[in-house]
Protein backbone atom coordinates (compact mmCIF):
# COMPACT_ATOMS: atom_id res chain seq x y z
CA UNK A 1 0.00 0.00 0.00
CA UNK A 2 1.42 3.10 -1.02
CA UNK A 3 0.80 6.66 0.80
CA UNK A 4 1.92 10.29 0.36
CA UNK A 5 2.57 10.69 4.41
CA UNK A 6 3.07 7.93 6.94
CA UNK A 7 3.03 8.61 10.45
CA UNK A 8 3.84 6.53 13.02
CA UNK A 9 2.37 7.16 16.59
CA UNK A 10 -0.86 8.19 17.65
CA UNK A 11 -0.22 10.67 20.11
CA UNK A 12 -1.13 14.34 20.39
CA UNK A 13 2.19 15.40 18.02
CA UNK A 14 1.30 12.07 15.63
CA UNK A 15 -2.40 12.96 15.56
CA UNK A 16 -2.17 16.44 14.66
CA UNK A 17 0.26 15.79 11.98
CA UNK A 18 -1.18 13.18 10.37
CA UNK A 19 -4.52 15.70 10.09
CA UNK A 20 -2.94 18.37 8.90
CA UNK A 21 -1.10 16.80 6.48
CA UNK A 22 -4.63 14.86 5.16
CA UNK A 23 -5.95 18.32 5.31
CA UNK A 24 -3.47 19.41 2.56
CA UNK A 25 -4.45 16.48 -0.11
CA UNK A 26 -1.92 13.99 1.14
CA UNK A 27 -3.26 10.50 1.47
CA UNK A 28 -1.91 9.39 4.89
CA UNK A 29 -2.37 6.77 7.20
CA UNK A 30 -1.08 6.79 11.09
CA UNK A 31 -0.25 3.93 12.45
CA UNK A 32 -0.22 3.27 16.22
CA UNK A 33 0.47 0.28 18.40
CA UNK A 34 -2.27 1.08 20.52
CA UNK A 35 -6.58 -0.38 19.97
CA UNK A 36 -7.02 3.24 20.79
CA UNK A 37 -5.55 6.64 20.02
CA UNK A 38 -4.61 9.38 22.36
CA UNK A 39 -3.79 6.55 25.64
CA UNK A 40 -1.33 8.71 26.80
CA UNK A 41 -2.86 11.45 26.58
CA UNK A 42 -6.27 10.67 28.24
CA UNK A 43 -3.90 10.36 31.65
CA UNK A 44 -2.11 13.39 31.33
CA UNK A 45 -3.08 15.85 34.32
CA UNK A 46 -5.15 12.87 36.19
CA UNK A 47 -7.29 12.74 33.43
CA UNK A 48 -8.00 16.66 33.13
CA UNK A 49 -5.28 17.18 30.14
CA UNK A 50 -3.34 20.52 30.53
CA UNK A 51 -3.22 21.06 27.17
CA UNK A 52 -0.81 24.28 27.03
CA UNK A 53 -0.39 27.22 29.32
CA UNK A 54 -2.19 30.75 28.13
CA UNK A 55 1.23 32.28 27.67
CA UNK A 56 2.83 34.00 25.45
CA UNK A 57 5.43 32.61 23.16
CA UNK A 58 8.63 34.18 25.41
CA UNK A 59 7.18 32.47 28.03
CA UNK A 60 7.06 29.03 26.77
CA UNK A 61 10.44 29.11 25.26
CA UNK A 62 11.65 29.84 28.73
CA UNK A 63 10.25 26.89 30.25
CA UNK A 64 11.50 24.23 27.53
CA UNK A 65 14.74 22.67 27.87
CA UNK A 66 17.58 21.91 27.18
CA UNK A 67 17.03 24.10 24.12
CA UNK A 68 13.48 26.04 24.00
CA UNK A 69 14.45 28.27 21.02
CA UNK A 70 14.83 25.73 18.35
CA UNK A 71 10.61 25.46 18.95
CA UNK A 72 10.52 29.39 17.75
CA UNK A 73 8.84 28.56 14.45
CA UNK A 74 6.87 25.76 15.67
CA UNK A 75 5.31 28.26 18.54
CA UNK A 76 4.77 31.14 16.02
CA UNK A 77 3.50 28.74 13.06
CA UNK A 78 1.17 27.38 15.81
CA UNK A 79 1.14 29.08 19.40
CA UNK A 80 -0.84 28.84 22.08
CA UNK A 81 -3.44 30.74 21.28
CA UNK A 82 -3.53 29.33 17.79
CA UNK A 83 -4.25 25.88 19.76
CA UNK A 84 -6.90 27.05 21.96
CA UNK A 85 -8.67 28.67 19.44
CA UNK A 86 -8.66 25.70 16.91
CA UNK A 87 -9.55 23.13 19.25
CA UNK A 88 -12.73 25.99 20.19
CA UNK A 89 -13.46 25.63 16.68
CA UNK A 90 -13.97 21.91 16.75
CA UNK A 91 -16.28 22.51 19.88
CA UNK A 92 -14.12 21.58 22.96
CA UNK A 93 -14.74 24.44 25.57
CA UNK A 94 -11.76 25.67 27.80
CA UNK A 95 -11.07 27.50 31.01
CA UNK A 96 -7.97 28.81 32.41
CA UNK A 97 -6.83 27.92 35.60
CA UNK A 98 -4.29 29.03 38.46
CA UNK A 99 -0.74 29.65 36.92
CA UNK A 100 -2.61 30.53 33.15
CA UNK A 101 -2.71 26.53 32.74
CA UNK A 102 -5.66 25.87 30.16
CA UNK A 103 -7.95 22.75 30.48
CA UNK A 104 -11.23 21.65 28.59
CA UNK A 105 -14.07 22.76 30.39
CA UNK A 106 -15.25 19.32 31.24
CA UNK A 107 -12.20 18.13 32.73
CA UNK A 108 -11.74 15.20 30.65
CA UNK A 109 -8.87 14.57 28.24
CA UNK A 110 -11.43 12.65 26.42
CA UNK A 111 -12.64 16.06 24.84
CA UNK A 112 -9.19 16.37 23.53
CA UNK A 113 -8.26 13.22 22.10
CA UNK A 114 -11.72 12.72 20.24
CA UNK A 115 -11.43 16.16 18.62
CA UNK A 116 -8.18 15.22 17.34
CA UNK A 117 -9.77 11.61 15.90
CA UNK A 118 -12.62 13.80 14.20
CA UNK A 119 -10.17 15.95 12.71
CA UNK A 120 -7.85 13.27 11.73
CA UNK A 121 -11.16 11.15 10.36
CA UNK A 122 -12.82 14.52 8.57
CA UNK A 123 -10.06 14.84 6.51
CA UNK A 124 -9.61 10.85 5.34
CA UNK A 125 -6.93 9.95 7.17
CA UNK A 126 -6.80 6.04 7.61
CA UNK A 127 -5.67 5.00 11.19
CA UNK A 128 -4.27 2.00 11.78
CA UNK A 129 -4.38 0.84 15.20
CA UNK A 130 -2.98 -2.28 17.21
CA UNK A 131 -0.87 -1.99 14.21
CA UNK A 132 2.88 -2.11 15.85
CA UNK A 133 6.01 -1.32 13.47
CA UNK A 134 8.64 -3.12 13.86
CA UNK A 135 11.05 -1.49 11.46
CA UNK A 136 11.16 1.31 8.78
CA UNK A 137 13.95 2.36 6.33
CA UNK A 138 14.18 4.16 3.35
CA UNK A 139 14.68 2.45 -0.57
CA UNK A 140 15.51 5.34 -3.24
CA UNK A 141 12.36 7.62 -3.03
CA UNK A 142 10.17 6.12 -0.65
CA UNK A 143 10.02 4.94 2.73
CA UNK A 144 9.41 1.15 3.94
CA UNK A 145 7.34 0.71 6.64
CA UNK A 146 7.10 -2.88 8.24
CA UNK A 147 4.31 -3.69 10.91
CA UNK A 148 3.12 -6.88 12.08
CA UNK A 149 0.63 -7.19 8.95
CA UNK A 150 2.14 -5.74 6.17
CA UNK A 151 4.89 -3.57 4.66
CA UNK A 152 3.65 0.47 3.49
CA UNK A 153 5.35 2.80 1.05
CA UNK A 154 5.55 6.27 1.56
CA UNK A 155 6.82 9.31 0.20
CA UNK A 156 7.37 10.63 3.48
CA UNK A 157 8.02 9.50 7.20
CA UNK A 158 7.27 11.53 10.67
CA UNK A 159 7.83 10.35 13.41
CA UNK A 160 6.09 10.97 16.61
CA UNK A 161 6.08 7.55 18.84
CA UNK A 162 6.99 9.88 22.12
CA UNK A 163 9.21 8.79 23.99
CA UNK A 164 9.84 6.42 27.10
CA UNK A 165 7.65 7.51 29.81
CA UNK A 166 4.84 5.48 30.87
CA UNK A 167 5.58 2.63 28.80
CA UNK A 168 2.30 0.98 29.89
CA UNK A 169 0.84 3.00 27.21
CA UNK A 170 3.39 1.92 24.80
CA UNK A 171 6.17 4.17 24.61
CA UNK A 172 9.06 1.82 24.56
CA UNK A 173 11.29 4.22 23.00
CA UNK A 174 11.23 2.12 19.28
CA UNK A 175 11.62 5.83 17.78
CA UNK A 176 14.88 6.50 19.49
CA UNK A 177 16.31 3.19 17.50
CA UNK A 178 14.73 4.34 14.32
CA UNK A 179 16.20 7.24 14.28
CA UNK A 180 19.57 5.74 14.69
CA UNK A 181 19.09 4.36 12.04
CA UNK A 182 18.19 7.06 9.77
CA UNK A 183 22.06 8.76 11.44
CA UNK A 184 20.78 10.72 13.86
CA UNK A 185 22.19 11.00 17.53
CA UNK A 186 19.93 10.68 20.57
CA UNK A 187 20.43 12.05 23.91
CA UNK A 188 20.07 9.06 26.40
CA UNK A 189 16.99 9.23 27.87
CA UNK A 190 15.84 9.70 31.56
CA UNK A 191 12.61 10.06 33.39
CA UNK A 192 11.58 13.69 33.45
CA UNK A 193 8.92 15.20 35.69
CA UNK A 194 9.32 12.39 38.22
CA UNK A 195 8.96 11.50 42.34
CA UNK A 196 12.08 13.11 43.80
CA UNK A 197 13.70 10.27 46.44
CA UNK A 198 15.77 11.19 49.39
CA UNK A 199 17.81 9.86 52.15
CA UNK A 200 15.98 10.62 55.21
CA UNK A 201 12.85 9.21 55.97
CA UNK A 202 11.91 11.41 58.69
CA UNK A 203 8.81 12.23 56.46
CA UNK A 204 7.50 9.19 55.70
CA UNK A 205 4.83 8.52 58.40
CA UNK A 206 3.17 11.86 56.75
CA UNK A 207 3.05 10.31 53.13
CA UNK A 208 0.34 11.64 51.45
CA UNK A 209 0.25 14.52 53.02
CA UNK A 210 -0.30 17.88 50.22
CA UNK A 211 1.97 21.16 51.55
CA UNK A 212 0.74 24.03 49.76
CA UNK A 213 2.47 27.40 49.27
CA UNK A 214 5.50 26.48 50.26
CA UNK A 215 9.13 26.75 48.51
CA UNK A 216 11.70 24.35 47.64
CA UNK A 217 14.65 24.70 46.44
CA UNK A 218 16.96 22.34 44.59
CA UNK A 219 20.73 22.66 44.97
CA UNK A 220 23.97 21.06 43.59
CA UNK A 221 26.74 19.78 45.78
CA UNK A 222 28.75 22.99 45.25
CA UNK A 223 25.40 24.58 46.69
CA UNK A 224 24.40 26.54 43.29
CA UNK A 225 20.95 26.61 43.30
CA UNK A 226 19.09 25.03 40.25
CA UNK A 227 15.31 25.38 40.80
CA UNK A 228 13.65 27.71 43.14
CA UNK A 229 9.72 28.07 42.76
CA UNK A 230 7.02 28.39 45.04
CA UNK A 231 3.84 25.80 44.79
CA UNK A 232 3.08 22.53 46.06
CA UNK A 233 4.60 19.94 46.95
CA UNK A 234 3.55 16.00 48.43
CA UNK A 235 5.02 14.22 51.03
CA UNK A 236 5.57 10.18 49.95
CA UNK A 237 6.87 7.67 51.71
CA UNK A 238 10.29 8.17 50.13
CA UNK A 239 10.36 11.67 49.27
CA UNK A 240 8.49 13.96 47.81
CA UNK A 241 5.86 14.54 44.52
CA UNK A 242 3.22 17.14 43.37
CA UNK A 243 4.42 20.24 41.13
CA UNK A 244 7.84 22.04 42.66
CA UNK A 245 8.92 18.25 43.16
CA UNK A 246 8.56 17.56 39.85
CA UNK A 247 9.65 20.45 37.97
CA UNK A 248 12.90 20.41 39.69
CA UNK A 249 13.39 16.45 39.13
CA UNK A 250 14.09 17.95 35.85
CA UNK A 251 17.51 19.24 37.04
CA UNK A 252 18.51 16.37 38.74
CA UNK A 253 20.76 13.77 37.13
CA UNK A 254 21.42 10.21 37.68
CA UNK A 255 25.48 9.72 39.26
CA UNK A 256 25.36 13.22 40.91
CA UNK A 257 24.44 14.74 44.16
CA UNK A 258 21.86 17.19 45.03
CA UNK A 259 19.94 18.74 47.41
CA UNK A 260 16.38 19.96 48.61
CA UNK A 261 15.73 22.73 51.02
CA UNK A 262 11.58 23.32 51.81
CA UNK A 263 10.61 26.61 53.14
CA UNK A 264 7.00 26.13 54.94
CA UNK A 265 7.14 29.61 55.91
CA UNK A 266 7.74 31.96 52.27
CA UNK A 267 5.24 34.43 53.02
CA UNK A 268 7.50 35.30 56.60
CA UNK A 269 11.10 36.70 56.65
CA UNK A 270 13.28 35.13 59.22
CA UNK A 271 12.80 37.86 61.67
CA UNK A 272 8.98 38.62 60.96
CA UNK A 273 8.64 34.39 61.86
CA UNK A 274 10.68 34.88 65.16
CA UNK A 275 8.24 37.95 65.95
CA UNK A 276 5.37 35.50 65.23
CA UNK A 277 6.67 32.90 67.31
CA UNK A 278 7.43 35.49 70.70
CA UNK A 279 3.66 36.11 70.31
CA UNK A 280 2.29 33.27 70.08
CA UNK A 281 4.87 31.22 73.12
CA UNK A 282 3.46 34.17 74.83
CA UNK A 283 -0.20 34.25 74.35
CA UNK A 284 -0.08 30.62 74.24
CA UNK A 285 1.97 30.42 77.29
CA UNK A 286 0.09 26.83 79.27
CA UNK A 287 0.32 25.47 76.08
CA UNK A 288 2.98 22.50 75.21
CA UNK A 289 5.07 22.65 72.00
CA UNK A 290 3.02 20.51 70.11
CA UNK A 291 -0.63 22.87 71.04
CA UNK A 292 1.89 25.57 69.48
CA UNK A 293 2.91 23.62 66.04
CA UNK A 294 -0.67 22.72 65.69
CA UNK A 295 -1.15 26.64 64.94
CA UNK A 296 1.44 26.28 62.65
CA UNK A 297 1.86 23.04 60.72
CA UNK A 298 -0.50 20.79 59.30
CA UNK A 299 -1.50 17.91 61.96
CA UNK A 300 0.12 15.02 59.88
CA UNK A 301 3.38 17.12 60.08
CA UNK A 302 3.53 18.12 63.51
CA UNK A 303 5.39 14.72 64.76
CA UNK A 304 7.62 14.63 62.05
CA UNK A 305 8.66 18.56 62.71
CA UNK A 306 8.78 17.56 66.35
CA UNK A 307 11.63 14.80 65.32
CA UNK A 308 13.30 16.83 62.83
CA UNK A 309 14.11 19.52 66.03
CA UNK A 310 14.14 17.04 68.47
CA UNK A 311 12.35 19.35 71.32
CA UNK A 312 10.25 17.82 74.07
CA UNK A 313 6.50 17.97 72.50
CA UNK A 314 5.22 18.07 75.95
CA UNK A 315 7.79 21.06 77.14
CA UNK A 316 4.80 24.31 77.96
CA UNK A 317 5.42 27.05 75.84
CA UNK A 318 6.83 29.12 78.94
CA UNK A 319 9.73 26.85 79.58
CA UNK A 320 10.58 27.38 75.41
CA UNK A 321 14.68 29.09 75.61
CA UNK A 322 15.40 31.70 72.71
CA UNK A 323 17.97 28.82 71.40
CA UNK A 324 14.57 26.60 71.14
CA UNK A 325 12.59 28.99 69.51
CA UNK A 326 15.47 29.68 67.05
CA UNK A 327 16.02 26.02 66.16
CA UNK A 328 11.89 25.89 65.33
CA UNK A 329 12.26 28.92 62.92
CA UNK A 330 15.51 27.93 61.10
CA UNK A 331 13.58 24.69 60.57
CA UNK A 332 10.13 26.20 59.33
CA UNK A 333 12.45 27.86 56.88
CA UNK A 334 14.47 25.22 55.85
CA UNK A 335 13.53 21.42 56.08
CA UNK A 336 17.00 19.88 54.49
CA UNK A 337 17.18 16.79 52.34
CA UNK A 338 19.51 14.89 50.57
CA UNK A 339 18.02 14.04 47.08
CA UNK A 340 19.27 10.05 45.98
CA UNK A 341 17.34 10.29 43.00
CA UNK A 342 14.73 9.66 40.75
CA UNK A 343 11.37 7.25 40.50
CA UNK A 344 11.37 5.38 37.92
CA UNK A 345 9.98 4.95 34.06
CA UNK A 346 6.81 3.99 35.39
CA UNK A 347 6.04 7.26 37.01
CA UNK A 348 7.65 9.53 34.90
CA UNK A 349 5.28 12.24 32.92
CA UNK A 350 7.89 12.98 30.16
CA UNK A 351 11.11 11.75 29.01
CA UNK A 352 14.56 14.11 29.11
CA UNK A 353 16.66 13.29 26.15
CA UNK A 354 15.35 12.21 22.62
CA UNK A 355 16.71 13.45 18.70
CA UNK A 356 18.96 15.88 19.05
CA UNK A 357 17.50 19.52 17.91
CA UNK A 358 20.73 20.03 16.03
CA UNK A 359 19.84 17.53 13.44
CA UNK A 360 16.65 18.90 12.42
CA UNK A 361 15.34 21.83 10.89
CA UNK A 362 13.50 23.67 13.34
CA UNK A 363 11.43 25.59 10.62
CA UNK A 364 9.92 22.37 9.29
CA UNK A 365 10.68 19.48 11.66
CA UNK A 366 12.31 17.92 8.57
CA UNK A 367 15.58 15.42 9.09
CA UNK A 368 18.84 17.61 7.91
CA UNK A 369 20.05 13.84 7.15
CA UNK A 370 17.43 12.16 5.25
CA UNK A 371 14.35 13.92 2.82
CA UNK A 372 10.93 12.88 3.41
CA UNK A 373 11.68 12.10 7.32
CA UNK A 374 10.28 14.45 10.25
CA UNK A 375 9.88 14.27 13.78
CA UNK A 376 7.41 15.45 16.04
CA UNK A 377 6.51 15.64 19.64
CA UNK A 378 8.64 13.68 22.91
CA UNK A 379 10.80 12.21 20.42
CA UNK A 380 12.69 15.43 20.36
CA UNK A 381 15.33 16.16 22.62
CA UNK A 382 12.91 18.97 23.97
CA UNK A 383 11.11 18.84 27.23
CA UNK A 384 10.18 21.45 30.03
CA UNK A 385 7.93 22.37 33.27
CA UNK A 386 4.44 20.96 34.34
CA UNK A 387 2.04 23.70 33.53
CA UNK A 388 1.04 22.67 29.75
CA UNK A 389 4.19 23.47 28.06
CA UNK A 390 5.19 19.73 26.80
CA UNK A 391 1.77 19.33 25.07
CA UNK A 392 2.18 22.76 23.40
CA UNK A 393 5.72 21.50 22.13
CA UNK A 394 3.73 18.37 20.73
CA UNK A 395 1.04 20.19 19.11
CA UNK A 396 3.12 22.65 17.79
CA UNK A 397 5.93 20.28 16.52
CA UNK A 398 3.08 17.92 15.00
CA UNK A 399 1.17 20.53 12.77
CA UNK A 400 4.61 22.04 11.81
CA UNK A 401 5.26 18.38 10.36
CA UNK A 402 2.17 17.91 8.72
CA UNK A 403 2.42 21.24 6.93
CA UNK A 404 6.13 20.83 5.76
CA UNK A 405 5.66 17.33 4.85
Amino acid sequence: MNYTTVVIGGGPAGMMAAGIAAERGHRVAILERNRVYGRKLLITGKGRCNITNATDIENHIANLFPQGKFLYSALYVFSPSALMNWLEERGVKLKVERGQRVFPVDDDAHSIRNALVEFMKKNGVELKPSNRVLECKKKGDFFSVFTEREEIRTENLILATGGSSYPQTGSTGDGYNWARNFAHKVKNPEPGLVPLRVKEEILSQAAGLILKNVELKLRDKRGKILFSELGEVEITENGFSGALALSASLFVKSGQEFSLELDLKPGLEREQLDRRLQRDLENKSKENLRGILGGLLPRDLIIPFEKITGMDPEKPAHQMTREERQVMGNKLKNLFFFVVGKKDWSEAIITMGGVKCEEIVPATMESKFVPGLFFAGELINIHGFTGGYNLQAAFSTGFLAGENC
